[in-house]
């Protein structure tokens, strides 16, 4: 009986000493990954950025399916895009309550619209998808310094994928649904050398409307036929 008490007691010596050791062990610092982000025109991390920024990364991109602007509609607080009820390809684009609502070609946007650095000038044709996307920030409020005098509420940037040196790779993704709703996305990074590499991307999406239309050659009204290309060399 007494060695088993012996026993006992030392057990529960090892295991306070344990315990004592688990406690003073100092637990792991929680780091969140850094986002970099080019909304001053120069690449920063976005926790250094002195601007109101919502930033898409890869994987958000990836989860969200976000291919265009106007998947950006729920997932930014103040900001809305809508339709243009004379035009399905026309999108609105109000942030923070400025914006426009004429669907006139001759109309300035309030919302500036990037595609890899390049102002996209008319909100005709905005409803696109993108073959391949890297990154997507959006700017809320004034961005007349950096953006110029179109970007009274703001600033979209899209950012696409560039190609990656020394890694062959083929992505293929479909996608299903109602309404025969069918996309298929397809992307090819072939190296050409050490310090050259190309990148191929293609997007298909189509999708039946819901409304018959008997007055044109146009089966429905709403029906969604899009092709996107995209290829780099750097």
């Amino acid at each position: 009986l007494a060695a088993s008490a012996a026993c006992a007691a030392g057990l529960a010596t090892a295991a306070t000493a344990q315990q004592a050791a688990e406690a003073a062990r100092p637990e792991p610092e929680a780091r969140l990954d850094e986002v970099v982000v080019t909304a001053q025109k120069r690449e920063e991390s976005l926790q250094d950025t002195p601007i109101s920024i919502v930033a898409f990364t890869p994987e958000d991109l990836e989860q969200k399916g976000i291919t265009g602007l106007t998947d950006l509609r729920s997932l930014v607080p103040n900001v809305q895009m809508t339709p243009h009820p004379n035009g399905a390809a026309t999108t609105m684009i109000n942030i923070r309550g400025v914006g426009i609502t004429d669907d006139q070609i001759t109309q300035d946007p309030s919302v500036a619209v990037y595609l890899d650095g390049i102002y996209v000038a008319r909100s005709q044709g905005l409803a696109m998808d993108i073959a391949e996307l890297a990154r997507v920030e959006v700017l809320r409020g004034p961005q007349g310094s950096l953006y110029g005098r179109n970007a009274k509420g703001g600033a979209v940037n899209f950012i696409t994928l560039p190609p990656t040196l020394g890694e062959w790779e083929f992505k293929e993704q479909l996608s299903f649904g109602n309404r025969d709703w069918f996309r298929n996305r397809t992307a090819v990074n072939v190296p050409l050398g050490s310090s050259v590499a190309a990148r191929l991307s293609y997007l298909n999406m189509s999708q039946d409307g819901y409304v018959r239309n008997l007055g044109t050659n146009v089966a429905r009204f709403g029906d969604r036929d899009r092709e996107a290309w995209r290829a780099e060399v750097g």
